[in-house]
């Protein structure tokens, strides 16, 4: 493509690395392509194994991946992450759109199917059978055996930073489908939905 991507990286160790570093350094994220993302290093070796021979790093504070925005020709998300549109519009003081349809692919994370746990998902359930895995979020939803609350405060960033990590314990823990309850869709919410529905494909 005639474009590339620039990431920001927050992380101290990656940060001194680039300091020191005289040309560009292009970071892939570190999972197979449409597979779930990781959130510490054991994630990183269990699905590389031996095929990565140094793994540095500690567990993600935020949980998903970055926001993306375009900034060739119409400004707009590509997407969604952490950092929100509403955050956004407030430093550029435009009016920011996520692109929800690429007729070619812009951005990481915009294929179709995506962030994947491997087995069947349903989002937006109220009800899930008991030998399946049910995703809740908020008070309302009692705990079960088989129930994984995402935040019982109702809080999204919480919600954002354990969603990775209860796909592959669900996993781990032999599900073979998992059950998803309605998130709201704001703020962070927006970006949980877009890797619910990419999940679910």
């Amino acid at each position: 493509m005639k474009t590339v991507g620039i990431r920001f990286p927050k992380n101290k160790i990656i940060r001194k690395l680039l300091k020191k570093l005289d040309f560009p350094l292009a970071m892939p994220s570190a999972n197979k392509s449409s597979g779930i993302s990781p959130v510490k290093p054991l994630d990183v070796f269990e699905e590389f194994n031996n095929k990565v021979k140094i793994i540095v790093g500690g567990i993600s504070k935020i949980g998903i991946e970055s926001t993306v925005l375009n900034l060739v020709g119409r400004v707009c998300i590509l997407r969604p992450g952490i950092i929100t549109p509403k955050q956004i519009e407030s430093v550029l003081k435009i009016k920011i759109k996520i692109s929800t349809k690429q007729s070619t692919i812009k951005s990481p994370g915009s294929l179709k199917k995506h962030y994947s746990p491997g087995i069947p998902m349903y989002i937006n359930k109220k009800r899930c059978p008991e030998k399946y895995a049910f995703l809740t979020f908020g008070k309302k939803y009692p705990v079960t055996r088989n129930s994984f609350n995402l935040s019982r405060k109702s809080n999204l960033n919480e919600a954002a930073k354990n969603l990775y990590k209860f796909f592959r314990n669900i996993k781990k823990k032999g599900y073979k489908r998992i059950y998803v309850v309605k998130i709201p869709n704001k703020g962070v919410g927006i970006a949980i939905n877009d890797r619910l529905k990419r999940a679910s494909k």
